[in-house]
């Protein structure tokens, strides 16, 4: 089975999804024909059933030719065909099922590859509910479309070549009729498409502003409650239901109005060639079982192509899944890391020459003209107002965005030339509220680490002051913290990241205001573990509280995205009128 980079590098075009949705289901010509037969053999007797009742009929009135022996032959070849269908059918829908699950998976691996490649920008403006309204139910209805297709589709399509098959070696002159019903067919579904389509998108579009919305309703559950603000969540979320069930309602309409104006053309059709049946008899050109051979042939090839219609509301939905789908996989907002430098190893000098950037939406620069240089092992601490691009710095550093004017060089190779997955492979962060999942404190510390042993987790916990209320608890390092680390306090989700942090034995360490909302003595034992952290490390800290950068080599003081100030600790809080002195003063 090809892994899911190898079907993203054949391309994604969902402006063919029949094409993509072929190409996705990987199956061979040779698979695809063995499939077709197990499936004629398995869908046979239905066609058989027509042609036994008309044998029985021309036999019963006396038509020449017509024997016991011929009946029995017909009944049993009959019998044998219905005894297998149960066993070729059951095999048949295993090997479709298998395609089409094998398709579900590749889809969401995929988007799941896909999503771990695109740019840091694409997340802040794309919501989280978003984006799994598509891993979820976009993939399950492209599944779900795949699956109806290769059951009735094809079920269609091989019953009308058998149907067409039958007549023409019975009497070609009826397959004029049938011919007559196809652009009956095509018409209706032209005149319908412009119309589903539509509607099918805006109620795609519809979901997955409803599953944002119930997504962050949830994660502001503890704030509306502190607020007593939950009847105003309940309503912003209604809001989302009501618009669903609006436009669910108009889709519904438009499909219940195709499926019985397809039904009652189809109705007609069937009394016109009942009608024709009769008429070919009293000329001479068929029997009294013919006739009812061909109508109940004719029945079938209504069925399948009313069939084939009723289908095409799902396939509507399917195929607008398979353009939600492209929103994230034809996406060119990507990390481009492909053909540049691998780090192998690295110091941690980061300089930073000239640097602007300036967000998409914003007014102002979030930087300018920031000139920096971090030696290797040098711990740098950033400090300044909110606002002054002090994460900002963070971000660039990491490459989660790139300047829009100047370079910044990682132990003196500009960053552009660098693959920066193989950079961040020796760094480490730790933001300002933990990242965590809902798993035990050991899965969360060794998260991403496979060969941290016994012995040395031992070191991290100490280091990382984790040990000192792991020992509290009652399972120790395989107690459940909850989604996000929920049944932690805040400076125990700290101490995790930090420790997480440790495992990596990172080169460059990042900290971005990890004891702003902390208590004094959470703080204390968060900025021990700090200490312990950064020794011999390049390290920028983002920090507002003053005291947690006494140890820095270097403090940087930032304003509206400029560097004022910079000079050591003690320099910046002795220097008359300095912007550093000032911020102290405040805190002390």
């Amino acid at each position: 089975m090809k892994s899911s980079s190898a079907f993203l590098e054949w391309g994604y075009q969902s402006n063919a999804p029949i094409r993509t949705l072929w190409r996705w289901l990987d199956c061979r010509w040779w698979q695809s024909l063995y499939m077709l037969t197990i499936f004629a053999i398995k869908q046979s007797p239905s066609w058989g059933m027509p042609l036994i009742i008309g044998l029985m009929i021309d036999w019963v009135s006396g038509e020449p030719g017509v024997t016991p022996a011929l009946v029995i032959f017909g009944v049993s070849v009959q019998l044998v065909l219905l005894a297998g269908n149960v066993p070729f059918h059951t095999y048949y829908i295993s090997m479709l099922s298998r395609l089409t699950r094998q398709l579900e998976v590749r889809l969401r691996r995929a988007l799941v590859t896909r999503l771990q490649q695109l740019s840091i920008r694409y997340y802040d403006d794309n919501e989280s509910g978003r984006l799994q309204t598509k891993v979820l139910r976009d993939v399950e209805q492209v599944q779900l479309t795949s699956h109806q297709l290769g059951e009735f589709g094809v079920m269609a399509i091989t019953s009308s070549v058998a149907l067409v098959v039958i007549t023409a070696t019975k009497q070609p002159l009826v397959l004029v009729v049938y011919v007559a019903v196809l652009p009956v067919a095509l018409g209706l579904t032209r005149i319908f498409r412009g119309k589903i389509r539509p509607v099918n998108r805006y109620f795609r579009q519809s979901l997955e502003e409803m599953n944002s919305e119930v997504s962050q309703m949830i994660e502001m559950i503890p704030m509306s409650r502190a607020h007593g603000v939950e009847d105003s969540a309940t309503n912003r979320v209604d809001e989302k239901f009501d618009r669903v069930r609006y436009r669910g309602r108009r889709l519904d309409r438009i499909n219940a109005l195709f499926q019985s104006s397809s039904w009652v053309t189809f109705q007609l059709a069937n009394l016109m060639m009942l009608g024709v049946g009769i008429w070919f008899c009293f000329q001479g050109l068929i029997s009294v079982g013919d006739v009812v051979l061909f109508q109940a042939l004719f029945n079938q090839m209504l069925m399948t192509i009313t069939m084939l219609l009723n289908l095409y509301p799902q396939i509507a939905k399917g195929m607008e899944s398979v353009r939600s789908i492209g929103e994230v996989l034809e996406c060119p907002d990507l990390e481009h890391n492909q053909g540049k430098r691998t780090v192998d190893s690295v110091r941690g000098e980061i300089s930073f020459a000239g640097v602007d950037f300036h967000y998409p939406q914003g007014d102002a620069p979030a930087l300018r003209g920031i000139d920096l240089d971090i030696p290797a092992g040098q711990s740098v601490a950033v400090v300044g107002p909110s606002g002054s691009g002090k994460s900002t710095l963070v971000r660039l550093a990491i490459g989660f965005r790139r300047p829009t004017a100047g370079k910044i060089f990682l132990d003196g190779t500009d960053m552009e030339d660098l693959d920066m997955r193989s950079w961040r492979k020796f760094i480490s962060v730790v933001p300002q509220e933990a990242i965590l999942f809902e798993g035990t404190i050991r899965e969360n510390i060794l998260f991403g680490s496979s060969d941290c042993d016994e012995v040395r987790l031992e070191e991290i916990l100490q280091a990382a002051n984790v040990r000192e209320f792991v020992d509290r608890l009652s399972d120790g390092l395989e107690t459940r913290i909850g989604e996000s680390g929920a049944r932690l306090s805040g400076g125990q989700r700290q101490r995790l990241a930090i420790a997480r942090a440790l495992v990596r034995d990172p080169r460059v360490i990042l900290l971005d205001e990890p004891t702003s909302a902390l208590d004094v003595v959470s703080e204390k034992l968060v900025q021990e573990a700090i200490e312990r952290l950064i020794q011999g490390r390049t390290t920028i800290i983002v920090a507002h509280r003053l005291s947690t950068i006494r140890h820095a080599d270097r403090v940087v003081v930032m304003e509206s995205g400029e560097i004022l100030e910079r000079g050591t600790y003690e320099e910046l809080a002795n220097r008359p009128n300095s912007a550093f002195r000032k911020m102290k003063a405040l805190q002390s």
